[in-house]
């Protein structure tokens, strides 16, 4: 095989196929997110008045949830909950985030959940427990001024784009309990918005799958199963088993998004996605903050954190560079026997015997010898530009 060849896209393709979570489980996220959006909107709500706007955000919107490494790890469901009848001028950072809170408590006491709800820096934490297990992170926030959307539009942001920005609350913030215009600005719709607009531009491939027959636009992303989104959670796969020891040093999923969904072109197969992307990565992080920049708001640092620990860019090359040489390997150094090993050892998947024929023709019963079942593994959390961690 070599980085283009279709045995080598097929490979990526078996192991997106191991990785992915069933539609199921992406239509259960769904459900959660409309019924905490009904909740909110019902008649002895608190938030009624102010129009709340709720809408998924993170890997779930994006299409790129992976299965946990291990079976009993959380899934990370983020949503954003935009009150369009209240601005940065009627109430202070703490009033916003209580007034919410509440409300998101009460929906945790109807339901009957035993966790209690979670204060974090920027959002609430509703703590799911049954069939599956989820916690919901869900950010409060109004729309941002018009003053602060003309700036990113003079920014080279597109309107469409830029009028999804909105003004969050953060507990550290020296302001936080006073009427000012000085919150913190951020545009995950934005992002989300931008990035279907990349990952629409594969669109080639998901209308040669037979089981999608609508266009692109007609189902939600988590359907569409893109080149983009196959490479995004190849390579965050990637990213979760080499730092399975140290999860929270790894590189967050919102920085491999954002640079994948740059450098992605269009290209039709996954091996030439991720052969394309993991050249151009390195072009889109600047030697100056913002060093990953939100394409929805240039000012937004997905990578602010690397200044303050400096660990953590260099953390991040090491998986880049890990990740050019094991895919490397993977599509030009094997031979049959050792194809199941390194697969397993790089994405902790096993293919099974069909899957290796499928590849390369009979393969010897050596193969499944070599073969070995992927280890437990501790998921780091699905990090998003609000979080606390990301």
């Amino acid at each position: 095989m070599d980085a283009l060849s279709p045995e080598f896209d097929r490979l990526l393709q078996l192991v997106v196929e191991h990785i992915s979570i069933p539609k199921s489980l992406y239509e259960k996220a769904a459900a959660r997110h409309r019924s905490l959006g009904e909740f909110l909107k019902r008649d002895e709500s608190g938030i009624k008045k102010y129009d709340p706007d709720i809408r998924p955000q993170g890997s779930f919107r994006f299409g790129t949830v992976n299965r946990p490494l291990n079976a009993d790890d959380e899934y990370d469901l983020d949503n954003v909950c935009v009150l369009t009848r209240l601005g940065k001028a009627d109430l202070t950072q703490k009033q916003l985030k209580q007034l919410y809170g509440e409300e998101i408590k009460a929906y945790a006491r109807e339901r009957g959940m035993l966790a209690p709800v979670h204060e974090h820096n920027r959002c609430w934490r509703l703590q799911y427990a049954d069939d599956l297990n989820f916690h919901l992170d869900s950010l409060p926030c109004v729309p941002e001024l018009e003053a602060v959307i003309l700036r990113l539009v003079d920014a080279g942001v597109p309107e469409e784009l830029a009028g999804r920005a909105v003004a969050i609350t953060d507990l550290r913030h020296p302001q936080y309990e006073a009427i000012a215009l000085t919150w913190l600005s951020s545009n995950p719709r934005g992002f989300a918005r931008w990035f279907e607009q990349r990952a629409a531009l594969g669109r080639s491939l998901m209308t040669r799958n037979k089981s999608v027959q609508a266009t692109v636009e007609d189902v939600p992303p988590y359907e569409w199963k893109t080149t983009l989104q196959g490479s995004i959670q190849i390579l965050k796969r990637h990213r979760d088993v080499m730092f399975q020891e140290t999860p929270d040093l790894a590189p967050i999923s919102m920085i491999i998004t954002n640079l994948a969904a740059r450098a992605y072109e269009g290209e039709v197969t996954i091996a030439e996605a991720i052969a394309n992307v993991l050249d151009k990565m390195p072009m889109f992080i600047q030697n100056n903050r913002p060093r990953v920049s939100n394409p929805a708001d240039p000012a937004e640092d997905y990578a602010d954190k690397w200044a303050s620990n400096p660990r953590l860019e260099k953390n991040f090359w090491e998986w880049y560079y890990a990740a050019k040489s094991d895919l490397s390997r993977l599509a030009s150094e094997l031979d049959r026997f050792s194809l199941s090993r390194e697969v397993a050892n790089v994405f902790a998947v096993t293919l099974t015997q069909s899957e290796l024929r499928s590849l390369q023709g009979n393969v010897p019963a050596r193969v499944s010898a070599v073969a070995r079942a992927a280890p437990t593994l501790v998921i780091p959390s699905a990090p998003k530009p609000w979080s606390d961690h990301a």
